[in-house]
Formats: structure tokens, sequence, C-alpha cells
């Protein structure tokens, strides 16, 4: 009895010792929890460069006010101090991890292993930035909209900041650094019937604004036409529609809505019978960012074209390898050519334009993403309009015209939570989401990685309607952003 008793003991001994063991193979590719009181970014950070979406940085780092330290208790960020952060730490490809951020690193700051730590700070359900980490002394943050290349400068923290009273700093208490807010552009069919022939192809445009401070719900906002930010300012994008029999052109102009912009006279378009009609025909958007917006024009066939906000008036889009350079020339007209494969095997098609190939390029939105997409326009046999057929493009769409794409939840989990969902957006601050049926807006809060349990808001979408911009703003932008879209005519929305 007391031999059974004894080999016992020792295998629950040999159990236990084994349980302790670090079984290294588990952590590849999973969350790890950081080691109990210590903080894996702990000290001082000086912000050496501000990033660009290309990579290249500014001569100094005169835009970022303040230190960034790190304590287990404290986190600092610029004139704002957090207490109780929290961290985790998930190991990605580090292409892949820059690829989402649209941002193109340098080779003397790529890291030298494919894999890198990435370590996420929050505060009381905030979302505070994403660190990745290069070596021990250098990180690249994404705080507060911002790429910032940080460096070591001290393995602690101020002592004057791990003693100090947090009431001698602006807390997240007293801020509105935990605030988002979304301009939301959409694209809404004219008449009722979505299915009227007359009016397949025609849509007014409207921008609504979205926000909420601390999970809390501002007033929707609604105004006409598309209001958007720039780097000089906020800008509004108008679309004016002429119509001569069956003929429509549509009349872009965009301007700074600091700028006084008389109204547009109304003028009449006389077209004779069997006269060869002039313009740019008529014109759908599909994206409007800052600088570009993406069009489907119709002139006689339809094509795809990327506009540039300052030439929106254009007849002809930017070609591709302005935006891509060589390289994305290349993988696009390999798409291309496969597609064209497929064409050429169907005896039907009469001819097939090559024309102006590099122009004729959009973006389409899909599963919560925007994707290149390239168009082949052809005749086919006895046809009396010509047909076109979409392709994919394997490239992730540059930062120049799409500045913030990244979707914090996964696609799958927002599909479980609202099964007829068909777009959804979530904000830089990771508080914040908006998922799109075919007749709804619902806004969401975000809280510990998932929706909150019932919306915070439902806007009644029109049958067909479709976003075509998601402008955010954080913190302080916020309340700027509310106030310059209420300056420029919005109206509350009346639930």
């Amino acid at each position: 009895m007391h031999r059974a008793f004894s080999v016992l003991i020792i295998s629950l001994s040999l159990l236990l010792l084994g349980g302790c063991a670090n079984l290294s193979w588990t952590t590849a590719g999973k969350i790890i929890p950081p080691v109990h009181d210590l903080c894996p970014l702990e000290g001082q950070w000086q912000v050496i460069q501000e990033m660009q979406p290309n990579g290249n940085s500014g001569a100094d780092n005169s835009s970022w006010e303040g230190k960034i330290q790190f304590t287990a208790e404290v986190a600092m960020l610029g004139e704002y101090v957090w207490s109780k952060p929290m961290f985790k730490i998930k190991k990605v490809n580090s292409s892949n991890y820059l690829m989402t951020k649209y941002l193109s690193l340098p080779n003397t700051l790529m890291p030298d292993s494919k894999e890198v730590e990435v370590i996420t700070v929050s505060s009381e359900e905030n979302f505070l930035g994403e660190f990745m980490r290069i070596d021990e002394a250098k990180l690249i943050a994404f705080v507060q909209n911002k790429v910032l290349y940080l460096e070591k400068v001290s393995d602690q923290a101020d002592s004057s900041l791990a003693s100090a009273n947090l009431n001698d700093f602006k807390t997240n208490e007293h801020s509105n650094s935990g605030a988002s807010g979304v301009l939301v552009g959409l694209k809404i069919p004219k008449g009722s019937d979505v299915n009227d022939n007359a009016d397949n192809f025609s849509f007014t445009y409207q921008t609504l604004w979205l926000a909420i401070d601390n999970k809390k719900l501002h007033p929707v906002l609604k105004g006409d036409n598309i209001f958007f930010p720039r780097t000089s300012g906020f800008w509004e994008l108008q679309i004016r529609q002429l119509k001569e029999g069956s003929y429509i052109q549509d009349i872009y102009s965009a301007h700074d809505v600091s700028t006084k912009v008389q109204e547009p006279q109304q003028r009449t378009m006389t077209i004779s019978r069997g006269e060869v009609k002039t313009g740019a025909g008529q014109k759908i958007i599909d994206y409007v960012g800052n600088d570009f917006v993406a069009v489907e024009t119709d002139q006689g066939e339809n094509r795809l074209q990327v506009l540039p906000v300052d030439k929106i008036s254009a007849s002809e889009g930017i070609k591709l390898s302005d935006l891509l350079g060589n390289n994305g020339l290349v993988a696009f007209s390999n798409a291309r050519a496969q597609a064209l494969r497929s064409l050429n095997n169907n005896i039907n098609i009469t001819s097939i334009d090559n024309d102006g190939y590099e122009q004729n390029f959009g973006l389409i939105r899909k599963n919560g993403h925007w994707y290149l997409r390239g168009r082949i326009n052809y005749d086919f046999q006895d046809a009396s309009d010509p047909s076109y057929m979409d392709f994919n493009v394997n490239l992730v769409p540059p930062a120049k015209l799409i500045f913030y794409d990244t979707l914090c939840l996964s696609w799958q989990y927002i599909k479980d939570r609202v099964p007829d969902a068909v777009d959804a957006f979530t904000s830089p601050n990771q508080d914040m989401a908006l998922v799109i049926t075919k007749t709804k807006l619902q806004v969401y809060s975000i809280r510990a990685g998932q929706l909150g349990s019932e919306p915070l808001a439902k806007i009644d979408l029109q049958t067909g309607t479709s976003v075509i911009m998601a402008e955010w703003a954080t913190g302080s932008y916020v309340d700027n952003w509310e106030k310059a879209f209420l300056a420029n005519g919005a109206d509350a929305v009346v639930k």
C-alpha cells in the first residue's frame, strides 16, 4: 500500500513539473500573454521620424508633441496619460502586416526576421495603438492616425511619471482620445424602383456623419453631395446632371468648402437629332478618397477610370503605373493577359478594345475591403451594345489611393453576428463598427474585440444603396470634423 502511494506522489509531481515546461512550438502564430507585471514596451521612446505611406519621412518630428513612455501601470502617448494599460503580443509575418497598413519601409528599417512581434496597447477597452518591434531598441508605431519610427532612449520611464499624480496630466477621463467619427459617402439609386430601366444608372449622393465618444453615439448628421477631408481642408463633390432626350451628361465639380463658390447656373443643352454627342457622358462614382475618385463611365462603352480630385472633370483617367509603378503595371498586365485568354477562345467575339487599357481600372468593395479591378471591353457578334469583362488584380491598393482600410474584426465573425451583412467598416481606434445590410446601416460599439450586444443606431437605406466613402477621425479631430460638417449645412437625422 505504501509503495502504491509513493508511485502516485511521484507521478503527480512529474505531471506538475511537465506543466511548467516551456513548450515553445505552441506559441507560434498565437497571442502571447506578457509575463505578469512585466511591460513589453517598458521605458522611454523618442519619435525619430513620422513615416509616410511610401516609407519616406520628413526632416524632423515636429508634428508629434510630447513623449512616448510605458510602465506596467501607465502609458504616456504625447500629452495624454492612460492608466492601467493592457498589452497583447502577437507574432505576424512582417511583410503581410505592413501590407495591411499600406506601408513600405526602407530596407534599413525592415526587421531581420520575417516573423515579428506586434504589441497592441489598450486601456479600459480603448485602443491606443499598435507597435511593431524591429528590434529591442526600435519600433514602428501606429498611433493617433500616424505612423512613427521610435527609438528607445531609456529602459525606464521618467521617475516623475512613475510617482506623479495622474491629475497633473490630461488623462483619458478628461480627453476625447477615445472618440471616433466617420464621414460616410452613400450612392443612392434614383426612383423608388431600382429595377426601373430608366433610372437604373441614375444615382444621388449623400454624406452621413457618425461618431461615438466613450461608446456613446453623437447625433447622426446628414448632408447632400459628398463632403470629404483633404490635407488642404474639407472639400465638397457635387454632381449635376444634364439631360436631352435619351442623352445624359454628368457634370462633376469639387471645391474647397472654405472658398466661396457661386451656385452653378442652370444650363440647357440642345442636341439635334442625328448630331454626334460630345462630353463625358454619364459617370457613376464607385469610390471617393482624399485625392482620387474611382468612377464608371458610359461613353459608348462602359469603362473604369480613376480621376484626381483636382481634375475631376477630365475625360481621361490616370494610368495604373502612375499609382503602382512598373512592378504594379506588370502584375496588372499579367492579370489582364490571363483574362484575355478566356475571351480569345470565344469565336463570337469580333473585336477587343486594347486602347488605353492601363487607364481602364477601378475599385470594387467586397467582404469589408477595397480591391483593385480591371476591365476589358469587347464587341460581341450581333450585339447592339459593346460588352465588357472585369478581372481581379492581386495587388493591395496603394496608400495614396486608400489611406485606411483595416477591418479589426474578421469578416466571418461579422457574418455570424449579422448574417445579412454585405459590407463592414471599423475605426482606427477599434471602438466603432459600421455593418451594412441591403436595407440598413447599423452602428455598433466594439468592446474587447467584439460587437456590442445591440446596435447604437439603425439607419434605413434604400435598396441598392452602397457605401463609396468612409473617412475616419479620432481624438480631438472628431469635434472639428463634426463642426465643419454642420457649418457646411448638414442636418441632424430624426430617428
